[in-house]
């Protein structure tokens, strides 16, 4: 069984991440919680130094072309 990797967002939920994929040299993490897969979250990855944190997108372009990456990536499973 493959080991799944969760983080907490800022509304205090645990979500699973379902993958990572590097766009335009911007690394999107695809998150939804374990039992709700409706609950769909997309944050990309910021860096301040030499910590990491998952920040919203900027705009709704943004995050067409993350959703368009991670379509392309699962269009088999989907």
């Amino acid at each position: 069984m493959e080991e799944r990797e969760f983080v907490t967002l800022e509304d205090g939920i645990s979500y699973m991440i379902v993958d990572e994929i590097e766009v335009d040299k911007v690394n999107y993490v695809y998150l939804a919680e374990e039992d709700k897969p409706e609950s769909f979250r997309i944050r990309k990855i910021e860096k301040a130094g030499n910590i990491e944190m998952l920040v919203g997108l900027d705009s709704d372009t943004e995050f067409d072309k993350a959703m368009l990456a991670f379509v392309k990536r699962h269009k088999e499973d989907i």
